[in-house]
């Protein structure tokens, strides 16, 4: 029997997406972004293109590299 629904509490939504979503790089997003904005709510930017678009503002404001160029490649496809 094959398995429907993924294997975690809730479903992603599509969101009209091309390819899945990289969930480990969304969630290394969240704890780098974290130290800069706060809390990152996975859920939402998977459901939410503005919010998305909210947060990449922010990670081009921070100082680190990282930040700006890891959200760039994860939040880009989401807007």
């Amino acid at each position: 029997m094959a398995c429907v629904d993924p294997p975690f509490p809730y479903r992603i939504p599509d969101a009209g997406l091309r390819q899945p979503p990289d969930l480990l790089a969304l969630t290394d997003l969240k704890w780098v972004m974290s130290a800069y904005v706060g809390r990152i709510d996975i859920q939402r930017l998977l459901s939410d293109s503005a919010y998305a678009r909210r947060c990449l503002d922010e990670a081009r404001a921070t100082p680190s590299e990282l930040v700006q160029r890891l959200a760039a490649r994860v939040l880009s496809p989401l807007i």
